[in-house]
């Protein structure tokens, strides 16, 4: 009797550990079918990746977003290779309609691969990108995203063509030196944008193509005639962007801008702001943290630029007919402008004279437009920065400093769905360990790893038995 109770107190544990375990296993599949109708009807992702080299960054999903025409992006590689381009490409189906995606193996599809191929012979290496849009192909110089969204750009857009005037000691766009162009000049080439020297002394004149004219840091001034030109150009509806040194005496360039409200003073910003130490910058190199509410520099709220070297600006209280301004960065309270800078002189004394120098917070950059022809119809845009060293090759990859210039001109060549933040090169993630470190993960890994699971299996036994 004794017995038979045992059995059937077994047989009810028995019963009650395969219910549960039924139950557990509906539960799973319920949790898993409920997991998946989630994603496959909201389709979200998560991208816990350091440098989120997963996920687009807000410039190309604002450009993706604003699409109105449809586009192809075709992949041409080995199917093997296939998953790592799905990883990025498929966000770009996601954001929008407009975009379809096509992974394409040249090997069994070679007619295709001829025709989006741009070589000679029409071959097409493995892992090229190509977009498509109508009767216009452009092959991405890069499979990441930079190179995926400016193929887009290009397609969609064409180039416009910029032109930087030469003549005066400006920076030079093809110099690879640190004060040098050749980074923006490569920049400008991703977006769209076609950099082009012009010479105003030659001919006074602006062709027709022009969408931007630059002034990159003059060292002597332009003269009454080539101002002339450039007046009109922008009253007319042009559009120039100026980018003036402290310490360089330019009366001509400088009552241009002073006709439209925004007066270069002759100074030299000095910021103090305890935050730019974190950055170990000099107090003549002033952090900007403080934007205006201009389209140009609404991305840039939580990033900071760097203005090296640099004049402010005196905005004009009393408005003026047609001309409108609008302050793009301001330095902090802790700064002030050495009024009356002389850039021979090599030792800067640091400490704001009363009724003699500019208190801060001080602009060093400023925007503003110019209503132009008979009616005040025409709108004309212009920039203006206290120094062009921000786009120079050491300082345009300083945390908002490109961000900042390419969004001023975007804004400048009407390209406004531009303005944004561009997407980041991906860093490279570095494992450094030591020969010591190296030994003991050997150590570790080769000899006590194996004898702790042997030590712990034959305590376990030993117990048991």
């Amino acid at each position: 009797m004794a017995d038979l109770e045992i059995l059937k107190s077994r047989g009810s544990r028995k019963l009650l550990a395969g219910a549960n375990l039924l139950v557990y296993t509906i539960v799973g599949i319920a949790i898993l079918v409920l997991a998946n109708w989630f994603v496959s009807r909201h389709d979200q992702r998560w991208d816990f990746s350091p440098n989120q080299k997963f996920s687009l960054s807000p410039q190309t999903v604002k450009f993706l977003k604003g699409l109105k025409q449809d586009v192809a992006i075709y992949v041409f590689d080995q199917e093997r290779a296939m998953r790592g381009h799905h990883d990025l490409l498929d966000n770009y189906a996601v954001q929008t309609n407009h975009v379809s995606l096509h992974f394409v193996d040249p090997d069994r599809q070679p007619s295709l691969a001829r025709q989006y191929s741009d070589r000679p012979g029409g071959t097409i290496s493995d892992g090229t990108i190509v977009v498509v849009s109508g009767d216009r192909h452009f092959e991405a110089k890069s499979a990441d995203e930079e190179g995926v969204t400016n193929s887009l750009v290009r397609v969609l857009k064409g180039e416009k063509a910029i032109y930087f005037i030469q003549g005066h000691g400006e920076r030079d766009l093809e110099s690879t030196e640190r004060g040098g162009y050749d980074n923006l000049k490569k920049q400008f080439e991703n977006e769209n944008f076609q950099a082009k020297p012009l010479v105003l002394l030659q001919k006074m004149e602006i062709p027709s193509d022009c969408a931007l004219v630059v002034i990159a840091g003059p060292r002597n001034d332009y003269l009454p005639q080539e101002v002339d030109v450039i007046r009109k150009f922008v009253i007319g509806g042009g559009r120039a962007m100026f980018l003036l040194d402290p310490g360089v005496d330019l009366p001509n360039l400088g009552g241009l801008l002073s006709d439209w409200n925004v007066a270069p003073q002759n100074d030299l910003v000095i910021d103090l702001n305890p935050v730019a130490q974190i950055f170990g910058t000099e107090p003549t190199m002033p952090l900007i943290i403080k934007y205006g509410s201009s389209p140009i520099t609404q991305p840039l709220a939580r990033t900071a630029s760097l203005f090296p070297i640099t004049r402010s600006f005196l905005v004009g209280k009393d408005s003026k007919p047609g001309v409108t301004t609008d302050n793009l960065c301001e330095t902090s309270a802790d700064s002030y402008g050495i009024a009356n800078f002389d850039p021979k002189v090599r030792t800067i004394t640091v400490g704001f004279r009363e009724g003699k120098d500019f208190k801060g917070p001080l602009p060093v950059a400023v925007s503003g437009t110019v209503a132009g022809g008979a009616n005040q119809k025409t709108e004309g845009r212009f920039v203006a920065l206290g120094t062009s060293s921000i786009a120079a090759n050491v300082y345009l990859g300083f945390q908002g400093n490109k961000d900042l210039f390419m969004n001023m001109v975007s804004w400048l060549a009407q390209e406004e769905d531009l303005i944004s933040v561009r997407p980041k090169p991906p860093d490279s993630q570095h494992l450094d360990i030591t020969a010591s470190a190296m030994n003991k993960i050997l150590y570790m890994g080769v000899l006590g790893l194996p004898l702790m699971i042997i030590v712990v299996g034959t305590t376990v036994w030993w117990q048991r038995r």
